[in-house]
């Protein structure tokens, strides 16, 4: 007599999800103005001035008004001579009496003595160009610029799936009894 035994065993089944993560970081947010710095210029050129009238006058180039006050000049100066003069032959012919022959010599004077000039040629003026000159002013001011702001931080997003392990079962176990022989037949 013989008894076969089968076994069959238990197979565990799994199915493994892995664990997910995702973060995302939104970009931080700024707000705030800028003013640009500003710079202001202000100049005043130079300026030269040259003053060639005296030695133009110098050269015999005289303008109106420089012209015009020599003669009025030399005209006075002439005045008070010939006044001088008159009066000086004045006094000679009062005192005639003295001897000589004043009226013949006031008359050789006054037509030929007085009239004798020595004449000086200037061309090159004695006198150089007087310069002036007035400096320039420079004025710069500068205006800061700014910049004001705020920085607005974004919190990250995080999506997070936990993994699992689902298990179940492939195969159950069994045991299984046969009898191998004659058959036998129990009367109780």
């Amino acid at each position: 007599m013989a008894i076969q035994i089968n076994t069959t065993p238990a197979i565990l089944g799994h199915n493994i999800i892995k664990p997910q993560v995702s973060i995302e970081q939104p970009k931080a947010q700024v707000e705030g103005s800028i003013s640009f710095a500003q710079v202001r210029v202000e100049a005043t050129l130079p300026k030269v001035t040259i003053d060639q009238d005296q030695a133009f006058n110098e050269s015999g180039l005289k303008n109106v008004r420089a012209f015009s006050d020599d003669n009025v000049s030399f005209a006075q100066q002439k005045m008070h001579e010939s006044v001088g003069r008159i009066a000086s032959q004045g006094d000679d012919l009062s005192d005639i009496q003295n001897g000589g022959n004043p009226i013949a010599d006031q008359g050789f004077y006054n037509a030929y003595d007085q009239f004798y000039h020595e004449f000086g040629m200037v061309t090159m003026p004695r006198s150089g160009a007087q310069i002036d000159v007035i400096e320039g002013t420079l004025d710069i001011s500068v205006q800061e610029g700014q910049i004001t702001g705020e920085v607005i931080a974004q919190k990250p997003i995080i999506n997070y799936q936990p993994g699992r392990i689902e298990k179940y079962m492939e195969q159950y176990s069994s045991i299984s009894f046969k009898y191998l022989g004659e058959k036998v037949d129990m009367k109780v």
